[in-house]
């Protein structure tokens, strides 16, 4: 017990570090800029730069190692980036495909050319990039790997699983089912940080399963539209199963994919670990 209250304090700390060293460099940052093109990734920078920050005063004052906050050598990182993303967008249109294969939702053409939706869909792909890589050097890598040496794998996963979902609280049309999934969602990312992949292949699998929604379905990710031009994406009855307003992620259709991803990837982190030389 002592061990895992050890841990909690040194999370909390890194969070705290992390949460001042954001407001300021967010003191830095004009308004305007998050407002304007790119917005979403400018205004997650300060985050990522300030979890970085904190990262390399650890690896500075020797505390842990880039490996051991999970960033494996170039040729795992792409190589786990790699399979990542394809996982995510694996179980996008999985969830995806099931939905509109139940006739729950479907997909329109809207006629705009292909022209519009580019230069739409370069910025909130650079955004979605940012933010995902945010999100998992704050809840993978240092806090994963603190909790995980004093409480397990299993047991840090699903403690970081529940503050996952409930800062996603005040996401827009926010459902019970929503958060349930968004907290399935974190287990299917720390599994994939759990693999050889490290802390790049939860990366892909985050940016996969959210650009997956969003640049190829026009579905809202996490209760948030973005609209892009030729793409809509247009859900029915019953929202349990398509999720309705707040996405995909609210309905079924996503639980069944998310199950499927966080079983391979468990078995793929177990086997990986059997086969490491002891």
């Amino acid at each position: 017990m002592r061990a895992v209250l050890s841990a909690i304090a040194g999370v909390l700390g890194f969070y705290g570090a992390v949460v001042a060293i954001t407001l300021a460099i967010g003191l830095l940052l004009s308004p305007q800029w998050t407002e304007g093109p790119f917005g979403l990734a400018i205004s997650s920078l300060p985050l990522v730069t300030a979890t970085l920050a904190v990262y390399a005063v650890f690896v500075r004052n020797r505390w842990s190692t880039w490996s051991g906050l999970g960033w494996p050598g170039r040729r795992q990182a792409i190589r786990g980036a790699a399979v990542g993303l394809v996982v995510g967008v694996a179980m996008a249109f999985g969830a995806l495909l099931v939905a509109v294969v139940l006739g729950t939702a479907r997909i329109e053409l809207t006629g705009e050319p292909v022209s519009a939706y580019l230069p739409v869909a370069i910025e909130v792909a650079v955004g979605l990039t940012v933010a995902a890589l945010a999100e998992e050097l704050l809840f993978r890598g240092y806090p994963l790997v603190r909790l995980a040496r004093a409480a397990g794998k299993v047991r840090a996963s699903v403690g970081l699983a529940v503050v996952f979902a409930l800062i996603h609280l005040g996401n827009p049309e926010v459902s019970t089912m929503g958060l349930v999934n968004i907290g399935l969602a974190s287990l299917v990312l720390s599994a994939a940080f759990f693999t050889p992949g490290g802390l790049p292949a939860a990366w892909g699998v985050h940016f996969g399963w959210n650009g997956g929604l969003g640049l190829g379905a026009d579905a809202p990710v996490s209760g948030i539209a973005f609209r892009l031009p030729t793409l809509e994406f247009v859900t029915g009855e019953p929202t349990w199963v398509t999720g309705g307003s707040f996405g995909p992620e609210g309905g079924l259709a996503s639980t069944a994919a998310m199950g499927v991803a966080l079983i391979w990837l468990g078995r793929l982190a177990a086997r990986s670990k059997e086969q490491r030389p002891t």
